[in-house]
């Protein structure tokens, strides 16, 4: 009767137990991707702070000017950054007020309204793009070629899962297996 008064913690902290070390690591994969995100993201805004830009508004400038031969709507927007319309719509409000982009009529269709870079949005875009190369380079160049094509493969098979997951709101998912008082299950996703 005594070992059933004990905590059953082998299972859950054992060595052998490779799925706690799998779940375990992968935990500490994305801590460290995150930590690496944030520290990535700070030193691109500070690199361009005194341009009075984010690298949010950097990432729309840089999405709209990628597809300004068709016009980019603000929904192609909010999808390619994975914002909602409503936040882009936001956004783009400020963005007209500081002359970075206009919304113009489209040339295919006229009931569409599409956005454009401004002069001043374009020129500003060009010195965020120089600073980013620069903050770019310094971050990556400890890393040899081969290293660097690993790093955007497996960046982007990351983005592809997490792309995937966000549009069937499974960021979060439950195992029929799980004893808890807090099941994960309709957790809304990240």
């Amino acid at each position: 009767m005594k070992q059933d008064s004990k905590p059953n913690s082998e299972a859950r902290s054992g060595s052998t137990d490779w799925n706690s070390l799998h779940h375990h690591e992968c935990v500490e994969q994305i801590d460290l991707l995150i930590r690496t995100a944030h520290l990535v993201r700070a030193a691109l805004n500070n690199s361009f702070a005194h341009l009075e830009i984010n690298e949010v508004r950097y990432s729309a400038l840089k999405v709209i000017d990628d597809i300004c031969e068709t016009g980019c709507s603000q929904s192609e927007l909010a999808r390619r950054l994975g914002q909602s319309e409503s936040n882009i719509c936001t956004l783009i409000e400020r963005m007209e007020g500081d002359q970075l982009v206009i919304r113009r009529q489209s040339l295919k269709d006229r009931r569409k309204r599409v956005l454009q870079i401004t002069d001043q949005g374009a020129r500003i875009l060009e010195q965020v793009k120089a600073y980013h190369g620069i903050v770019s380079h310094r971050l990556l160049g400890t890393l040899n070629p081969d290293q660097r094509r690993q790093l955007t493969s497996i960046l982007q098979a990351l983005l592809k899962s997490a792309t995937i997951q966000r549009s069937q709101r499974e960021t979060v998912k439950t195992f029929q297996d799980v004893s808890s008082p807090y099941p994960f299950q309709g957790a809304p996703a990240a």
